[in-house]
């Protein structure tokens, strides 16, 4: 039996000391979600309730001069949708070409974030009758605790997003953040 040499003993000696002191890997612990965002899920729903047939109670525009780029938004924020991309009177427009294979309709509607950094929880409904509702960002967040949840990093956000109904009617959208809850009402047609 061959004696290893002087560099082969080394190199091991080495590679063993290495390993030692490294010691086992240490356990990947889960990751779960943050408490505000938990805190947000928990919040009510504060939908209207609109009978079927009934008039449906439109969040009225507001002008807006804060940052971004838009002529009005809806609700009291921080967080708003665009008002720009509703017609006269808080209605998303449904075209025919908006209309996905199951029947459903997906609007661009742009949303803008001024003075809040932090979590978000949009969570959306159909109020006058069956159906459903969501708001999403395009850019950031997931889907997850009954609605779309983001983080925003800054205290002026830029958000483009869609809207899917799934047909005419009542809808209403509440946002909720760590300091804040507030809710759009817009109707499609």
């Amino acid at each position: 039996m061959r004696k290893p040499s002087g560099r082969v003993a080394a190199f091991t000696l080495l590679a063993l000391a290495g390993a030692a002191c490294d010691g086992p890997p240490s356990p990947v612990s889960p990751s779960t979600p943050s408490t505000p965002s938990t805190a947000l899920a928990s919040r009510p729903l504060r939908f209207p309730a609109v009978a079927a047939g009934a008039a449906c109670p439109t969040t009225a525009p507001r002008p807006w001069s804060g940052p971004g780029v838009a002529e009005a938004v809806l609700g009291d924020g921080p967080v708003y949708p665009v008002a720009d991309y509703f017609g006269e009177g808080t209605v998303l427009e449904l075209r025919a070409q908006d209309r996905r294979p199951d029947g459903s309709y997906v609007k661009k509607v742009r949303w803008i974030g001024a003075g809040y950094r932090g979590p978000v929880l949009v969570r959306a409904a159909r109020i006058d009758g069956r159906g459903a509702a969501t708001s999403r960002f395009a850019y950031t967040g997931e889907e997850r605790d009954g609605g779309y949840h983001a983080e925003l990093p800054s205290a002026t956000s830029d958000l483009p997003g869609t809207t899917t109904v799934t047909g005419p009617g009542c809808y209403a959208v509440q946002v909720d953040g760590t300091t804040f809850t507030t809710v759009v009402v817009f109707r499609a047609a």
